[in-house]
């Protein structure tokens, strides 16, 4: 039978799962052979439906419902649409469920009964939630035992995955659909559906991975271009320089050149260094190279360059209005102030910033301070793949100066004093391999399998054997192998060699189910049953490193070791230490604090000139770095709340006045006792998220307070509230603490904003960009005038405690550091599981809170507990 030329793309699409979304729900179709392949039962066992346990239901819950309840959820009134006197104590009803769930909510929130009725002892409302807890999970487990729910992975954790499996890293996930998110993650199962735009993508991925893996012939020649910009002296675009038969463009922009180098003074659109218009004649990996050095001027000099341009500024207002000398001179001294005195003066290092263009798309490839002195300059390097589309190479200065009504003016001018960058030369070579083969073609074909004295049929076997054991996590069939063998066979003799032959099989390998998704099958009827030591490896790893199993912990599957709680508990300590943890910072982390929103309401630039792209990476550094320092050094997680360091490097500390910090580095310094820094809530990153771009929100930073760190929901906005009314008098110069006062003068709205609003008025002296303030600004673009008002961060909280300021928020919150603890671990929990909890998980939760307490509060011990639970050992 001929075969299509696309039949390895047939075979792949064929073996992907039909996957379509229905409501919350993943509806999951699949063939018969599929299922037999994962080791899925066709039918999974049902099993019996949850039922009340004896008669307690009868003797005491119904009578509690009746005495506290049913007076406003009965028969005559059924208030928030919800009825209890008829409701059935069966679980199994999704509808029943959440309306139980809703009664053992209110309850334990102590919302229900309302205050001024009836009010149930402690006991008697104790047995009830127990009661409704138990009947609650019960459900949930038989739910999860009757269903199976097949993971896929991720955007981050494929591009993990290829790294870690193929050896190459360039993140073809980033052209993959965006992952839905549910219960805060998204790396939740139910939530991760395949559209067919993803059967697509996943193949042509798989294409482009291995046409970058394997390699053929000899090792290609390595160019190296180097490029002086001064030889450019004829103008922008106008000079071709010769490089392996190519006229390439060389400009090094309108900027001067001194002492050998090219001085570019500030960031416009005729300042850009580039060499372009370029193709090279082979795909790979190259290095783009530059050396290059920077000058800092001190405070003296930027105030001696601003008097001289102030000055003849002054001479020419007063040559053309001699009769307000007495005006010019006090804003020429008011301007003279502000260069004296202002923070932004107080110089980092130059910066550049690196793009790549390639097939007419710009991509920034590199940022970084350039703090080598003109004396000492130092060489930089980057690696950038490179394919056969015309390309180019830019330097951009990138040291950004707020923008002022005092210096706006004259940031351009070449006398006023500013970080200036200086480049000696720039460099291309290529392509770059560490040896020949390269090791992404050594890992997909090691010599054991491509000698030369193997048929191809035996080499493609055993290569392919040695793929899909890695690629699917765990052993495989002979039926497995030979599938893609015949494949391979099919193919050969239209293929022009062996390496394009084997591509086809390892595409569908890549493509397949198997590998797409992380599955736990059902393999006999009833409850929940344990992981085998493949299937715990892979929920180990994906938790903590977001990628697969590494050799030790495939060992340790294969022997049966990982089982144990001992091993298990090593392995945490093991792959902690291991940098590919930093993913564990940047998804759990990211996700759980909301890092990924940073940037995308950015705080006004004429509001807030503070602001700029330096600035919005290092605030995300920050909080990552923050939480990868409790994590790494074991600190007690309560730093979480309040912390006596802070984790910041020096664009950060000019922004937070910290003294004595240089470097692009995060790092962890003390935090002076007067700085208003340490502890999540003080972090700039956080301040940015809970504002809305001209103004801080003190409702979205107390829901996110009370959401993020205390895990409780205040509840959706009341219907058609609006905004507060524009024409309310006096409203345009109103602080943002008594425009929400007249907002709660509604008595419906106050009933929410009575427990968030304190919470976000205690960190009101934080500015929409995380700046620290005394006042509300309301002059020229929020100016803060002399005569603007004082903040007020004290209120009142609903039990009448008092709180004053962030200082006083975080006490609060380590009062209350139970509830921040469980919410901690429940987060962490369920980005372990990959699904989000249900009342059945929590006593799990309390127990990992109760074991992170007898270790020292670490986020180590509490990953520990997480990991050696009944809930993350078994499905």
């Amino acid at each position: 039978m001929a075969v299509p030329k696309d039949y390895s793309r047939h075979v792949a699409l064929g073996a992907m799962l039909t996957i379509t979304p229905m409501r919350s729900t993943l509806v999951i179709c699949i063939t018969a052979p599929f299922i037999l392949l994962l080791g899925v039962s066709a039918q999974p066992p049902r099993p019996p439906a949850t039922a009340s346990q004896g008669n307690e239901f009868a003797i005491v819950i119904r009578p509690f419902l009746q005495s506290y309840c049913v007076k406003c959820h009965g028969a005559e009134k059924q208030q928030a649409k919800l009825r209890l006197d008829t409701l059935p104590d069966s679980f199994a009803d999704p509808a029943v469920k959440s309306k139980w769930a809703e009664v053992v909510n209110a309850i334990n929130g102590s919302q229900m009964p309302p205050t001024g009725e009836r009010q149930p002892s402690v006991d008697a409302a104790g047995k009830i939630t127990d009661w409704i807890s138990t009947e609650l999970g019960r459900a949930e487990i038989a739910k999860r035992a009757a269903h199976v729910v097949l993971r896929r992975l991720n955007r981050a954790e494929y591009d993990n995955t290829i790294r870690d499996l193929v050896g190459v890293d360039f993140h073809p996930a980033d052209r993959f659909p965006e992952d839905p998110s549910a219960g805060g993650f998204d790396n939740i199962g139910q939530a991760l559906t395949v559209s067919p735009l993803h059967v697509e993508t996943y193949y042509a991925a798989a294409r482009q991975i291995l046409d970058r893996a394997l390699v053929e012939g000899n090792q290609p020649p390595v160019l190296k271009w180097h490029f002086e910009p001064e030889e450019n002296n004829l103008g922008m675009d106008r000079l071709r320089v010769k490089r392996d038969g190519q006229g390439i463009l060389l400009n090094r922009g309108a900027n001067p050149v001194e002492n050998g180098f090219t001085v570019i003074h500030h960031e416009s659109w005729d300042k850009v260094i580039d060499f372009r218009g370029f193709t090279v004649p082979y795909e790979g990996d190259y290095i783009i190279r530059f050396r290059a050095a920077g000058r800092t001027p001190t405070r003296e000099q930027v105030v001696a360059s601003a008097s001289r341009i102030l000055k003849q500024r002054y001479d020419e207002e007063m040559a053309s209005n001699p009769n307000g000398k007495i005006y010019h001179e006090v804003q020429m001294q008011e301007d003279l102030n502000h260069f004296r005195t202002h923070r932004s003066y107080g110089y980092g290092p130059p910066r550049i910033k690196v793009v790549q263009n390639l097939g007419g798309t710009p991509h920034v490839v590199a940022e970084m301070d350039i703090a080598a002195p003109e004396a000492s300059p130092q060489v930089y390097e980057i690696q950038v793949h490179f394919t056969k589309q015309e390309a180019g190479v830019e330097l951009h200065y990138a040291y950004d100066i707020p923008r002022y009504l005092e210096n706006f003016w004259m940031q351009g001018k070449e006398e006023f004093a500013r970080p200036e960058l200086l480049v000696d030369w720039v460099e291309l070579e290529g392509p770059i391999y560490p040896s020949w083969p390269p090791p992404s073609h050594r890992r997909l074909l090691p010599p054991t399998v491509d000698g030369s004295s193997r048929s191809d049929i035996e080499t493609a076997r055993n290569a392919l054997r040695e793929l899909m054991t890695r690629a699917y996590r765990r052993p495989i069939t002979q039926q497995e192998v030979e599938a893609k063998v015949a494949l391979f066979s099919r193919l050969r003799a239209d293929k022009p060699s062996f390496i394009e032959a084997i591509k086809a099989p390892m595409a569908a390998v890549l493509s397949s189910p198997n590998f797409l998704f992380l599955a736990e099958p059902v393999r006999s009827a009833g409850g929940s049953e344990k992981l085998t030591g493949y299937e715990l490896a892979s929920r180990l790893s994906y938790f903590l490193w977001s990628s697969m199993p590494d050799e030790e912990l495939f060992r340790l599957a294969a022997s049966g070791q990982l089982t144990k709680p001992e091993v298990l508990s090593s392995q945490v300590t093991r792959m902690v230490a291991d940098p590919k943890s930093e993913s564990f910072v940047m998804n759990f982390a990211g996700q759980w604090l909301g890092l990924r929103r940073v940037g995308a309401n950015p705080p006004a630039e004429n509001l807030y000139p503070d602001y700029d792209r330096h600035l919005e990476i290092s605030i995300v550094r920050e909080s990552e770095g923050f939480f990868s320092e409790i994590l790494h050094h074991d600190v007690d997680a309560r730093n979480l709340i309040k912390s006596d360091f802070v984790t910041i490097n020096e664009r950060l500390a000019r922004f937070y006045g910290l003294q004595g910090v240089k470097g692009d580095a995060i790092r962890r310094v003390p935090a002076p006792p007067d700085s208003h820094r340490g502890g999540l809530v003080t972090q700039a990153s956080i301040q940015t998220i809970t504002s809305n771009g001209t103004r801080t929100s003190p409702v979205t930073r107390g829901v996110w307070v009370l959401r993020t760190l205390l895990g409780q929901d205040p509840g959706l906005p009341i219907a058609n509230v609006g905004e507060i009314a524009t024409k309310v008098p006096g409203i345009d110069k109103a602080t943002v603490r008594q425009r929400l006062q007249i907002h709660r003068q509604n008595p419906s709205c106050a009933r929410c904003h009575d427990k968030i609003d304190p919470l976000g008025f205690a960190m009101e002296n934080y500015n929409a960009c995380g700046e620290w303030r005394e006042r509300e600004g309301h002059g020229y673009n929020g100016r803060i005038e002399k005569d603007d008002p004082v903040i007020d961060t004290s209120s009142t909280m609903p039990d009448g405690t008092e709180i004053h300021g962030v200082e006083g928020l975080q006490a609060q919150l380590l009062k209350h550091q139970d509830l921040f603890l469980n919410t901690l671990a429940s987060q962490m929990t369920t980005y372990a599981l990959g699904r989000e909890l249900g009342f059945s998980d929590r006593p799990a939760v309390l127990a990992s809170v109760s074991a992170m307490k007898q270790h020292g509060y670490t986020l180590k011990s509490l990953i520990t507990a997480i990991v050696t639970s009944s809930q993350f050992t078994s499905r």
